[in-house]
């Protein structure tokens, strides 16, 4: 009996499989899109092509798992930085949701690019490398698996760095329209990051008379910071002023004050309102009216008590 030998498949390029170039991959993708979601793990539907001749023809348009567009390129060979950069550009021009660079050669610098958008939040891009292997009775296997993807964890890691981006540059322009005001001055230019700008100095190193800004509320407070050496003096100011808690409150009446220990030798008296850096801009300079008042008020109040320290 003769020995039978099985032979290794053996990888070929895929221009070798489809000569007609990747209008051709195109098309075999087109009849078989099972290849793709197996690839990715999920399901696109309404699998179509490009509008050939348009100025802006991915190869293949569908629709992700939740209706959103999801535009894909194809390549054959080695991928280059046009084919990321058509890409990229569909993305922008669709508002697409989600995008797939299916591609035989992959680049390092292309795989850190992939990552790099996926980092940025502005879509779901996604890389598939296809190969091709022929068996030793000349039957050709596709083969494409997924390289790299969008990571939840990052995904929603970039979602919260971009809220507290949206967040600090509205509390920025909250601060902005408020140092415009006549009766806000302040004694240091608010920037990026701010929580408080400072509005007044006291006669007392480390005392402060601070605006500060959420997305709901805003105030008026005064700031006790001691550094190094000056803890122990910054504790005992705010011990003085808080065993007159009762008539410096009396004296504020309506407003209700906030007594805090921050932390590291840092404390806060603050009057609070209504309305911060999260309200619609035309009620902006209606909430910084009232808060100057409320810094007037506190200031009013506050001057004679640190004037006895």
């Amino acid at each position: 009996m003769a020995q039978q030998v099985i032979g290794r498949p053996v990888r070929v390029p895929t221009r070798e499989v489809w000569t007609g170039g990747s209008q051709e991959l195109v098309t075999w993708l087109l009849e078989h899109p099972s290849a793709i979601n197996d690839a990715l793990d999920l399901e696109l539907s309404t699998v179509t092509r490009g509008r050939r001749g348009a100025a802006i023809a991915p190869d293949l348009l569908a629709e992700d798992p939740g209706g959103g567009l999801c535009v894909l390129e194809v390549a054959l060979g080695r991928a280059g930085n046009t084919g990321l950069g058509r890409l990229v550009t569909y993305v922008s021009a669709l508002q697409a949701e989600m995008a797939v660079w299916i591609v035989e050669e992959i680049a390092a610098e292309h795989v850190a690019a992939m990552n790099w958008l996926n980092r940025s939040g502005i879509a779901r891009f996604y890389l598939l490398q296809l190969q091709c292997f022929k068996g030793p009775e000349g039957t050709i296997t596709h083969l494409i698996t997924r390289v790299l993807g969008p990571s939840p964890l990052v995904r929603s890691a970039e979602s919260e760095r971009r809220r507290m981006v949206e967040r600090s540059d509205l509390r920025l322009a909250f601060f902005d329209r408020l140092c415009s005001q006549a009766n806000a001055p302040v004694m240091v230019s608010p920037r990026r990051g701010m929580t408080s700008v400072t509005h007044r100095l006291t006669r007392l190193a480390g005392v402060t008379y601070n605006f500060v800004a959420d997305a709901a509320e805003c105030g008026a407070e005064v700031r006790i910071a001691g550094v190094g050496e000056r803890q122990r003096e910054a504790l005992v100011i705010y011990q003085v002023l808080f065993k007159q808690r009762d008539a410096i409150e009396a004296a504020l009446h309506p407003d209700v004050l906030v007594w805090e220990s921050l932390g590291s030798g840092h404390y806060r008296i603050a009057s609070m309102i209504a309305g911060g850096y999260d309200a619609p801009e035309s009620d902006w300079d209606e909430i910084q009216i009232q808060l100057m008042d409320v810094m007037a008020r506190l200031r009013s109040v506050m001057k004679k008590y640190l004037h006895k320290l």
